[in-house]
């Protein structure tokens, strides 16, 4: 694996994964391809926590955080700059919190986001500031 950072993963991309829902696959061929390191902010690993608890329950909740940490580079990045640059991406892109982490995260580490939600994405895309694949 390389040692930096190429692709951030949201929420919504890693959860389509573990889930078998379309645009799995692209995370699957991303995983699989040795020229590329995947990460996950643990906030984004906490949306999806709070996702399975929400509708599977405790136990498919945890198994999802242990499968993740497993498949993906944990980031765990709070200091006062990089929080101060989750805090432009909520104001200048009006994301929510959680999207916020993750862009900040693909801007920090100059990485590609992948997500399944062009709700919120696409118009990131738009500006130029960072990279963004979606997955469907």
């Amino acid at each position: 694996m390389p040692p930096s950072i190429t692709h951030v993963v949201d929420a919504s991309a890693l959860i389509a994964y573990f889930k078998g829902e379309q645009g799995h696959e692209r995370v699957a061929a991303l995983l699989t391809d040795e020229r590329y390191n995947l990460a996950i902010h643990i906030i984004n690993l906490c949306e999806v926590h709070y996702g399975y608890l929400r509708s599977d329950g405790l136990q498919k909740a945890n198994e999802a955080w242990e499968r993740a940490t497993k498949l993906f580079g944990l980031l765990k990045t709070t200091d006062e700059d990089f929080i101060k640059r989750v805090a432009r991406w909520k104001v200048n892109a009006g994301l929510g919190l959680g999207d916020s982490f993750l862009a900040a995260c693909a801007e920090e580490n100059a990485a590609i986001l992948v997500t399944a939600d062009h709700g919120d994405f696409d118009r990131v895309q738009q500006t130029g500031l960072i990279r963004v694949e979606f997955i469907r």
